[in-house]
């Protein structure tokens, strides 16, 4: 790996510290409402600056993607270090995304910005575009290769195409967290106020449910 210079490092360092300011702003004022004003304040650097690194909030909003996938993909991966049957991999996998997603929800509004981006062709072939795709790619590989460790040591049917399944586990959690996501919001479909759920039991459900559906019974 290229060793940095100094004025290299120092720009990294300026970088994340914009990142971190304007995780902060839009946490609490949401993407739309957030300013460049604001998140220069909060950096405590003069606009100018902000936008020698930034370009425009939609720039800053993907490298918080970015990070957050890249931080995500550092925990999915440690998980799949672990001497676990496939099946109990998927489940932490599973658990490790719900509680980084709870600890920083906007990240998981930044993936859904990232993929509204990319299909609407929007600053294709970019370097950030190209790193937040390339994380989703390595998502999806540590997810199939939990389930072919499964398959392998007969904790999960072998009846299943793991790339196929691998799609269907990443598309559908990301429906249990958006349903999660949508009934805290005060525009929400009214039948949502008849079922009681949270993140936490709407996760543990879908987990549940792709254990049960997924787990080999018929291993000796």
């Amino acid at each position: 790996m290229k060793k940095l210079s100094r004025k290299e490092r120092e720009r990294v360092i300026k970088r994340d510290l914009i990142i971190d300011a304007a995780l902060h702003v839009m946490q609490s004022k949401g993407f739309e409402h957030a300013t460049m004003d604001e998140i220069a304040e909060a950096a405590e650097i003069g606009k100018g600056t902000l936008y020698l690194y930034f370009k425009s909030k939609t720039a800053l909003y993907l490298a918080i993607s970015e990070r957050g996938s890249r931080l995500l993909n550092d925990q999915l991966g440690k998980v799949l270090l672990l001497e676990l049957p496939g099946i109990s991999l998927i489940e932490k996998m599973g658990f490790t995304y719900l509680n980084f997603i709870r600890e920083s929800p906007l990240y998981f509004t930044a993936f859904n910005y990232f993929e509204h981006i990319m299909n609407e062709g929007k600053m294709a072939n970019t370097p950030i575009m190209e790193q937040c795709e390339g994380h989703a790619i390595e998502a999806m590989t540590y997810i199939v290769r939990a389930l072919q460790i499964g398959m392998q040591d007969g904790s999960i049917k072998k009846s299943f195409d793991p790339k196929e399944l691998g799609v269907i586990i990443w598309g559908a959690s990301k429906g249990v967290m958006h349903m999660a996501f949508l009934k805290n919001n005060a525009n929400h479909m009214k039948i949502l106020d008849d079922i009681d759920f949270d993140l936490q039991s709407l996760v543990s459900g879908f987990i549940e449910l792709l254990r049960s559906g997924m787990k080999n019974d018929l291993k000796s």
